[in-house]
């Protein structure tokens, strides 16, 4: 079905649009950092003339719902790590919350089913548990989408997940009164083919719960740890709110959960059958169009500010080491130019060690 269009689209100092949408599918979306080829930050090598896999990083804006976006990304199975001991964590500390947030909701009983997408809902659907929820599950990887490969993540699990995928996992599961999505929409190629995936698996007038980073920090400090080849999508509390407006799902519940990184972003909708159009969704906010092509101006800025700095640092004071070998770390380096400037790189993961 056609997207919800806005009232209006912002034309961005003349820019050509040069790809569709990975969310709302429009065909709004422009251009406006180009990173070069960038390394897989997960992929450590054995030493330094290894050949490393490099692919374009480069970040666009939809101009119908207003998200940052890669325009081409990393195929999964270049993300996949090579490695088994590669782990990322999610916040939790608003998780209690938001289980009785989603324990409350109109028509949630002792015999509603609640289902998670990825090993990262477990500790909710943990909390629902105890809450008294009837009965609680999740994708299996191996048996649902035919992961058999150790060590994979939700690179994977976005790709393998299709409606073809989830109509034939209602066949055994049935649908869900809830379904849990945190910390994977942001992953999601097709983000669009995504969404409709997961819409299979609720129930009519079931709920989604979906949470994302929120990157309005990072956007506003121009900080280039950002961008990550592994997101896909780039959400702000206006961005999420209008891209799901957009695809004619209802907001029941929104709220913001504070973090000294990142906060998290949770929406509840019921995306049900009989429910009312969203009607037409208010162009993008001159804030957030700001926010976005500021960000992209003043990158060469801080290439030379944070160059300059770290040199005349050096100059004076010696040798410089860097705290931490995670994705932030590699895209600072990377995105900044400053691989001249550190001597060495301390990690508390000790299989990270000589590589």
């Amino acid at each position: 079905r056609p997207h919800r269009r806005c009232r209006e689209v912002h034309d961005i100092g003349g820019l050509t649009p040069v790809h569709d949408c990975h969310l709302c599918r429009s065909k709004g979306v422009v251009q406006l950092l180009d990173l070069g080829p960038q390394p897989i930050c997960n992929r450590f090598l054995a030493s330094p003339s290894e050949a490393e896999f490099l692919h374009g990083m480069v970040m666009g804006f939809c101009q119908d719902c207003g998200l940052v976006q890669l325009i081409d990304p990393v195929p999964a199975e270049e993300l996949m790590p090579r490695v088994d001991w590669i782990s990322y964590n999610e916040p939790e500390g608003h998780l209690d919350d938001l289980a009785q947030t989603i324990r409350a909701l109109p028509g949630i009983t002792e015999e509603s089913i609640v289902c998670g997408i990825s090993f990262k809902d477990d500790s909710l659907l943990a909390r629902m548990e105890a809450l008294g929820v009837g009965q609680t599950w999740r994708v299996d990887p191996e048996k649902d989408l035919n992961i058999t490969e150790s060590g994979v993540g939700v690179e994977t699990i976005q790709e393998r997940l299709t409606t073809g995928i989830a109509l034939r996992i209602l066949k055994d599961r049935g649908q869900a009164d809830v379904v849990i999505v945190r910390h994977i929409l942001e992953h999601a190629h097709d983000s669009a083919g995504f969404v409709q995936a997961i819409k299979n698996l609720v129930k009519p007038n079931g709920y989604i719960v979906f949470e994302v980073p929120d990157c309005t920090k990072s956007l506003d400090s121009n900080d280039y740890s950002c961008p990550w080849e592994e997101h896909v999508l780039y959400f702000t509390p206006e961005t999420l709110q209008r891209a799901l407006a957009i695809s004619e799902m209802p907001l029941v519940s929104y709220v913001s959960y504070p973090y000294s990184l990142e906060d998290s972003l949770v929406a509840i909708v019921r995306p049900s059958a009989d429910s009312q159009p969203v009607g037409e969704v208010s162009p993008v906010s001159a804030e957030e169009l700001e926010r976005i092509t500021g960000y992209a101006d003043a990158l060469g800025r801080n290439q030379d500010r944070f160059q300059s700095y770290f040199s005349e640092y050096r100059r004076k004071h010696g040798k410089v080491g860097l705290l931490g070998a995670g994705h932030l770390a590699c895209t600072f380096v990377n995105l900044l130019g400053l691989k001249d400037q550190f001597e060495f790189i301390v990690d508390d993961n000790p299989n990270k060690c000589g590589l």
